[in-house]
């Protein structure tokens, strides 16, 4: 009769296999990444020029289903006034406010002071969106990346 081998299982080998089997499944998924977002048209530079830019954006709402906000800012020599629209959109129905002011850009931040002496910060992000900060400059805790109001038009005066 044949002798019977018998097969000797390494053990380790075992455990490291399947470890081995995922390494080409976290390469390919870190290669399947989202590209990333186009950015929005380039935004003029705020303090050149007479004109006005206009943003607008959805941002989150502690007590409705969103804030539709739409911030025109205009230039004219040395007055810098703004116009802010925000629509709170709730199930027992929307409500509309509109605040008028003045605003001026320390470095990225924007910082507007409404006619009724209202404060508000913005921050300038590098791809020309707006995004709502506290009246220190500082992100608002917690933040998203789509939290931010998006460049729609940009005029210059001739």
């Amino acid at each position: 009769m044949a002798a019977c081998t018998r097969l000797r299982h390494n053990r380790a080998m075992k455990r490291r296999l399947p470890a081995f089997a995922l390494l080409p499944c976290v390469v390919l998924a870190a290669c399947d990444a989202p590209a990333p977002r186009a950015p929005p048209a380039p935004v003029p530079a705020l303090a050149a020029g007479d004109g006005s830019i206009q943003w607008q954006g959805r941002l989150p709402c502690a007590d409705c289903s969103a804030i539709e906000v739409q911030l025109q800012l205009q230039r004219a020599g040395t007055r810098r006034d703004y116009i802010l629209t925000e629509v709170y959109r709730a199930a027992a129905g929307d409500a509309r406010f509109l605040e008028r002011g003045q605003w001026r850009q320390q470095q990225a931040l924007l910082h507007l002071r409404g006619s009724d002496g209202s404060r508000r910060v913005y921050a300038l992000l590098p791809d020309g969106r707006l995004q709502p900060r506290d009246r220190h400059g500082r992100a608002l805790l917690p933040r998203r990346d789509d939290d931010a109001l998006v460049p729609v038009a940009a005029t210059t005066a001739p």
